[in-house]
């Protein structure tokens, strides 16, 4: 490939994507433009605004490094993986603009999410819209009307062609929009076929792999397009390149079904945790090689501890979906402890504590800030402990930290969801995307409650709630239970008849009756379940 030009039009540089003239070096994440910063980009060109410049660089024969092609049909969510094949001399790789240039690689020669890219050809500005020029990805059956057309399609046309192209084509549509139509092919021409509208700057050809990394990490760094996590994890793929997919892999693992939502920010972090650098990013860390040597070397144990912690929070902690996870970083000290057990493998007797330790950074927001110093000192405690995990010493930092009791107290019942996943024995959350999502469901009616003059905070009070699905719930609409009706508790004989003389008869006081007695079933019940002995008399009901 010749020496790289100062500008570029649009369709010679996607040309070159194309023919993998430009690739993406290993250090780069995927693409994560939503389809509306794609169509932002676009509308952007036509009306000749500045986009920035692209930053390239052109490795030396004699470097080895991992790259990948832009990729030609995008999928959200997924991850592309670098691979070792030999890449052509010449090549260059970008450095800074690759979710721009993606988008335009994706507009010209691919898809996103199965669909192709049209423009709107009559566009024009719209009434409280930043919008003058409008695209769109569409499916065949989803275009709708007689002027969107597809991209590839219209980089085809010459300027010259356009009067008889929609003359042609449009020809049932009146004068004034021909010509709109005629304005807006001619700006389309002009903007990706024939002006240099690209600017791109080349990093020095000379320059070590590790000093291109450094510029990367800066032109990045001052920028939202990645994060600290991004750029520690380029460093660490850039060492020890089988990182990439292990860790990737490692996340779609964890994840199951989209049952949780860890990522490579989370096992970032936590791997700092473990190989005793601390939880705050910095590149500068890992200079030493050390915190890479530790991670190659003990990637397999690290694997098998958050194995162990999903297990756990499945089947001890009893948190099945993404939903009842309150911080994911809750979790990296209980990574920590199974870590430098045997076998990574939770001690008889210890789950207990885990789960202790886990509802109460939950109920007290623990980790809502200065997140990395607490880690930090809590890693300390853990390693101190040994075999047991020392939840009394860590329950005390809390409470420290936060100036509450490290205990399961009255006032915790506002946290109705997680109470509520508890008591029902952890409850799995339905997908959106099928209309079945989750919700609390009041076991005596709001509606009805508000008719009585029940006061908002008893009506939502916990002992009235109850998790169901949303058809379910619909269903059920504004009706008055059965007696039948199950939820936590109604197996209780002193609730089951407080249950059935409300239903029966439901007034102000016979409703306040049975939701002061499940509100105490439900305190014990979680107190219990977190290892707190149990309080009599301890739980309050709200007074009218």
């Amino acid at each position: 490939m010749p020496s790289l030009k100062p500008t570029q039009t649009i369709i010679d540089a996607v040309k070159d994507m194309d023919a993998g003239r430009y690739r993406l070096p290993s250090i780069q994440r995927s693409f994560v433009w939503e389809a509306d910063q794609v169509y932002k980009l676009l509308d952007s060109l036509m009306r000749d605004y500045p986009i920035g410049a692209f930053l390239l660089w052109k490795p030396g024969p004699e470097l080895q490094v991992r790259t990948r092609r832009f990729v030609r049909d995008h999928v959200p969510g997924q991850r592309h993986i670098s691979g070792d094949e030999a890449i052509e001399t010449g090549t260059y790789l970008v450095l800074d603009g690759q979710q721009r240039l993606q988008s335009l690689y994706l507009t010209f020669f691919g898809s996103y999410d199965g669909k192709r890219l049209h423009f709107k050809v009559d566009s024009s500005p719209v009434p409280d819209s930043d919008t003058q020029f409008h695209f769109q990805f569409l499916s065949k059956n989803e275009v709708n009307g007689t002027t969107w057309r597809r991209i590839d399609e219209l980089l085809k046309l010459k300027i010259e062609d356009i009067g008889e192209y929609v003359d042609t084509d449009f020809a049932s549509l009146g004068d004034e929009t021909k010509r709109l139509i005629k304005r807006n092919l001619a700006k389309f021409i002009q903007r990706f076929r024939i002006d240099p509208k690209l600017n791109l700057q080349e990093v020095e050809e000379t320059l070590p792999y590790e000093d291109v990394l450094e510029v990367f990490v800066r032109v990045n760094s001052g920028g939202t397009i990645l994060t600290k996590s991004d750029l520690v994890f380029s460093t660490v793929i850039l060492n020890s390149p089988n990182m990439e997919s292990t860790f990737n892999e490692l996340v779609d693992d964890l994840n199951g079904n989209g049952d949780y939502e860890f990522d490579i920010d989370f096992l970032i972090k936590t791997s700092f945790v473990l190989f005793d650098i601390g939880a705050k990013y910095d590149v500068a860390k890992l200079k030493s090689g050390d915190f890479i040597k530790k991670l190659d070397a003990n990637v397999e144990e690290f694997k098998k501890a958050l194995f162990s912690t999903v297990e756990f929070l499945k089947n001890d902690a009893r948190i099945l979906s993404k939903r009842f996870l309150r911080s994911d970083l809750a979790l990296t000290p209980i990574v920590d402890y199974i870590f430098r057990q045997p076998h990574q493998q939770i001690p008889e007797g210890e789950a207990g504590k885990l789960r202790q330790y886990l509802y109460m950074s939950f109920f007290l927001s623990f980790y809502s800030y200065g997140a990395d110093a607490k880690l930090d000192v809590i890693d300390k405690k853990i390693v101190a402990a040994g075999a047991s995990f020392p939840v009394d010493d860590i329950g005390q930092f809390m409470s420290e930290r936060t100036k509450a009791r490290y205990d399961f107290t009255d006032d915790l019942l506002k946290e109705a969801a997680l109470i509520l996943n508890v008591v029902q024995g952890g409850v799995y959350e339905i997908p959106k995307k099928r209309g079945w999502s989750l919700e609390q469901d009041h076991i005596f009616p709001n509606s009805v409650l508000t008719q009585l003059g029940v006061p908002d905070q008893i009506k939502d009070d916990v002992g009235n709630l109850r998790y169901l699905a949303k058809t379910r719930n619909i269903l059920k609409s504004a009706t008055l239970p059965d007696a039948s009706l199950e939820f936590y508790g109604s197996d209780e004989p002193e609730l089951g008849v407080l249950f059935t003389a409300a239903v029966q008869s439901l007034t102000p006081e016979s409703f306040a009756a049975f939701c002061a007695a499940r509100r105490r079933f439900i305190f014990q019940r979680v107190r219990t379940f977190l290892g707190f002995a149990e309080q009599q008399g301890s739980c309050e009901f709200y007074r009218s």
